[in-house]
């Protein structure tokens, strides 16, 4: 679909569910900016492209999900796939200045989000008591009172990059009082809990003890291992003569089995059989005296192995001997190191000295925690006083008088309900009202807020309103409502205005009806605009794939 708004007013006529919000929130997402409310069947993967300008020069907004691309004249000037990055890229092409402290304290570039937030009516969002127009408004610390104090100069922007400051140092402050009183409680309870003992002993008295201990404990490390290495070694050799042993036996118990089955066959039959392979041999005397060496053989070959196992048992028991005397001397060292030296031992030496380095520590932590706590407090005094003097050099009274005298007009020119203490209405509260008079006081707001932050006949974003046909309203308030939409907008603002109706009272300069049943998106515009929307995709991708080779390499 491809579709040109008048410079002035645009109408979208049809009725609910023909697309005319699709269209609308499309162009807000095109600029990463997620108007609340779900568009059912939509297809949010779907590219959009928005062409706008700024000043005279022409832009182009691309997106397709979390991809987002700003060109120029169609040469690409960056992509994003971060709010972050894609902020600051809008905050360039448009000019918008105003920085925001968002949920991590940190103080940057506002979202697109706020900059459309005065000047689209969201009928999903924009008629309730909070600022509800665009998902992601939270992201910042309260982000309506400034965005709206920026676009009516109720404010310089030097002010709000001052309140960032005073909150972040504020934040900081907070976080330096708890550290030091942290420090101080620490230090009380060493002290109390650590007393310092008055050491007799000189430090090279006890640097040469820790030197003849530092020899004793490598000797001994040493024969640990050599000993532990051994007592391993014999471990195996004794599981391996063990099994070797009771193979030999088996093997004897087979044997002599095996003989008794030749003897017994030999005796009957007068021939050997062997009971392994069943060959026949003669039974002769030399064949039975063959077998008998075989078994003799085994018996000393048990014995062998009988006695290098008997060796190697003694030899483990001797190692593990040595090893309970190791343990013994390990503990004599323990002893050596705490000998006493006059009254106080060297335990006692290491502990006052521990505690007399902890509080020199927890001291110069302190020291430096308040140093800077101190800075922080001259950098917020200073902060302070120049705040002082933006308010005397820029009263924010003349512009909040302005928007509400606006404010009292527009509610009488749309016969909504007066709010209380309107004289005193904060520029980022919302009317709320129930019944019919809910929109048209919601209208009334904004008609007011546009009224204050026009200049020169302009805005510097379009108005677009979505269906404002909320809270039940008449058809005489509704013409009422329409023609205060056409008559109060600045006269070189451009409004788009999307309606169940085709309202003759908004006096378009361009009407474009959604019939219903139909398909805002066709095969026809598909085949025209896809070549143009992929150059942008792929240029975008191309960028970035750039950027991440450069980051790697």
């Amino acid at each position: 679909m491809e579709l040109e708004f008048h410079r002035h007013k645009t109408l979208l006529w049809g009725p609910n569910g023909a697309g005319k919000s699709a269209v609308l929130k499309s162009v807000f997402r095109a600029f990463d900016a997620e108007p609340l409310g779900v568009l059912p069947g939509w297809d949010y993967a779907a590219i959009v492209a928005v062409d706008f300008e700024v000043d005279g020069a022409a832009f182009t907004a691309v997106r397709r999900e979390d991809l987002r691309a700003l060109f120029r004249q169609d040469q690409l000037v960056d992509a994003a796939t971060s709010s972050l990055a894609w902020n600051q890229l809008f905050a360039e092409a448009t000019g918008y200045k105003l920085n925001l402290v968002d949920r991590d304290g940190r103080f940057r570039h506002a979202s697109p989000s706020t900059y459309f937030l005065p000047f689209f009516i969201n009928q999903d969002g924009s008629f309730e008591k909070g600022w509800e127009t665009f998902e992601g408004l939270k992201q910042f610390m309260s982000p309506a009172a400034p965005t709206l104090e920026y676009f009516a100069q109720v404010r310089p922007l030097r002010y709000f990059e001052l309140k960032a400051n005073e909150q972040a140092v504020k934040s900081k402050e907070s976080d330096l009082k708890v550290e030091l009183g942290t420090l101080q409680r620490t230090r009380a309870r060493l002290k109390k809990n650590l007393k310092t003992i008055p050491i007799k002993i000189s430090e090279r008295e006890f640097q040469a003890e820790v030197r003849e201990l530092t020899t004793q404990l490598a000797d001994l490390s040493k024969s640990q291992d050599d000993l532990r290495r051994a007592i391993v070694e014999d471990q195996d050799a004794e599981a391996a003569l063990t099994q070797q042993i009771r193979l030999s036996e088996a093997a004897l118990k087979e044997h002599a089995a095996d003989f008794r089955f030749a003897a017994d066959v030999s005796t009957t039959e007068h021939r050997f059989v062997c009971p392994t392979c069943h060959a026949e041999h003669d039974d002769s005397f030399h064949t039975f005296l063959g077998l008998a060496e075989d078994a003799r053989e085994l018996v000393v070959l048990k014995g062998r192995l009988e006695g290098m196992l008997e060796s190697t048992r003694q030899r483990l028991e001797r190692n593990r001997r040595k090893a309970v005397g190791l343990k013994e001397n390990y503990a004599r060292l323990q002893g050596l190191l705490a000998t006493k030296r006059g009254r106080h031992t060297f335990d006692d030496f290491l502990k006052s000295r521990s505690a007399f380095v902890a509080d020199e520590q927890l001291a110069a932590e302190e020291n430096a925690v308040a140093e800077e706590l101190g800075a922080h407090s001259l950098s917020l005094r200073d902060i302070k006083s120049e705040l002082k003097q933006l308010t005397k050099s820029h009263d924010p009274e003349e512009a909040l008088a302005a928007f509400r005298g606006h404010f009292q007009s527009t509610i009488v020119e749309l016969d909504a309900d007066r709010p209380e203490d309107i004289e005193k209405w904060r520029i980022d509260k919302r009317p709320y009202s129930s019944g019919s008079r809910r929109a048209r006081a919601t209208i009334a707001y904004y008609a007011a807020l546009w009224r204050t932050i026009e200049r020169g006949q302009l805005l510097p974003s379009p108005l677009v309103v979505d269906s404002p046909n909320q809270g039940a309203q008449d058809r005489k308030h509704l013409q009422v409502l329409l023609t205060s939409i056409a008559a109060t907008a600045p006269k070189n603002a451009q409004v788009i205005l999307a309606h169940e109706e085709e309202a003759k009272e908004f006096e378009a300069d361009k009407v474009v009806p959604f019939p219903e049943g139909g398909r805002i998106l066709s095969r026809e515009e598909f085949g025209k605009l896809a070549p143009q929307m992929f150059r942008y995709i792929e240029a975008a991708r191309t960028r970035l794939a750039n950027i991440e080779a450069d980051t790697e390499s």
